[in-house]
């Protein structure tokens, strides 16, 4: 349904978009550039304006905690023959950036963690006829980060930092797609392997270096399109990431904490819904909405200060001869946490947002 093409395009970016949520997620992973139509090149680029704040257990403000940021992605899509496609996607699909004021909060300021993740991704796409796909690829990761404790709660502990130097290690991904063109319905699910690191690390309490394992998660994203009208999509998208395997355990924090970890998130599961309208031959619209559940623990560390997520999207679409550009907002709710250490409550956040604003180029050839 030719009418659904610039539309299904806008279910792409959203669906990419919107589940930037559960644990350590930025991206959602998304594969879409693999199902456009033709050869393209695609550029996104957008920044992040958190607004999280709390009040410690003295009763003082622990300032923004989450510090803005910028993501930016690249991918090329290529067209081998009438049956293969090929994609190269380079990403930075997790990150972590959290940061107590040393002015504000006495008992957490100097508290930091960050997290930064490259991937380079190589795909194929192979389609034995009209209804039915295949697709796997290869990933090469680059991981890297630090996690420091102030302030007073943290005793004698306070000034504990700990560097986590690049590591660099393959995955894999797999997949399988259903298509009728005749209605723009497409289904398709794609696993992402677990990548082990083994990561060389700096605490400032040692005068060496040791090394930390550490997985990032496997992954299972479900997407889903369907026209329900001659100029209107229905998309959506369920996303599970296993994070409960994402640990972090230095050397001598571990032998201080009885084999305890810096990381202590929950598995997630995201859920995506969206429309997109054609306006004009030109012009399309779209929007759509996304929910991570609160986890089960309601006390959480200090490194982990929102629980839950409700996500809104809109955004255009401009089509020209050989080009489209897409620009988009995205406003997210974070659920509100209580901060503990030792069964204590030390910080309570209230209901916090994330306001984002992009933009994506895609230029066919």
């Amino acid at each position: 349904m030719g009418s659904t093409r610039i539309a299904a395009g806008c279910a792409a970016l959203a669906l990419g978009s919107a589940a930037q949520a559960g644990g350590l997620d930025r991206t959602g992973q998304n594969l879409s550039a693999l199902f456009s139509q033709g050869n393209v090149i695609s550029i996104d680029v957008h920044r992040a304006r958190p607004d999280i704040e709390g009040r410690d257990a003295l009763g003082r403000s622990t300032g923004q905690v989450a510090d803005a940021y910028t993501q930016w992605g690249f991918a090329y899509k290529q067209d081998l023959n009438p049956q293969t496609s090929m994609l190269i996607m380079l990403t930075h699909p997790f990150g972590l950036d959290i940061g107590y004021d040393r002015h504000q909060s006495p008992l957490l300021g100097g508290t930091e963690a960050r997290v930064n993740t490259h991937e380079l991704l190589g795909a194929l796409r192979y389609r034995w006829n009209e209804q039915w796909g295949v697709h796997g690829g290869l990933r090469m990761q680059r991981s890297e980060g630090k996690v420091g404790f102030g302030g007073r709660i943290f005793g004698g502990a306070s000034g504990y930092h700990v560097d986590f130097r690049p590591s660099t290690e393959p995955g894999y991904l797999l997949g399988l797609s259903y298509e009728r063109p005749d209605i723009a319905l497409r289904i398709a699910g794609t696993y992402y392997s677990a990548i082990h690191h083994k990561m060389s690390t700096l605490e400032n309490v040692l005068p060496m270096t040791t090394s930390t394992s550490s997985t990032s998660p496997q992954s299972f994203n479900l997407d889903a399109q369907v026209a329900i009208a001659s100029n209107t999509l229905l998309f959506g998208q369920i996303r599970w990431t296993q994070w409960s395997k994402f640990r972090l355990s230095p050397l001598v924090f571990a032998s201080q904490t009885g084999g305890g970890s810096l990381a202590d998130l929950e598995d997630t599961t995201t859920y995506s819904l969206g429309l997109g309208q054609k306006l004009s031959s030109q012009w399309t619209g779209f929007a759509a909405v996304s929910y991570d559940r609160k986890n089960h623990t309601n006390a959480l560390s200090a490194l982990r200060p929102t629980n839950g997520r409700t996500g809104y999207m809109l955004g255009v679409n401009y089509q020209g001869q050989d080009f489209k550009l897409t620009p988009w907002i995205s406003y997210q709710c974070l659920g509100a946490a209580d901060i503990s250490i030792a069964n204590r409550t030390i910080a309570r956040f209230g209901d916090s947002a994330v306001k984002v604003f992009g933009v994506t180029l895609d230029y066919a050839f």
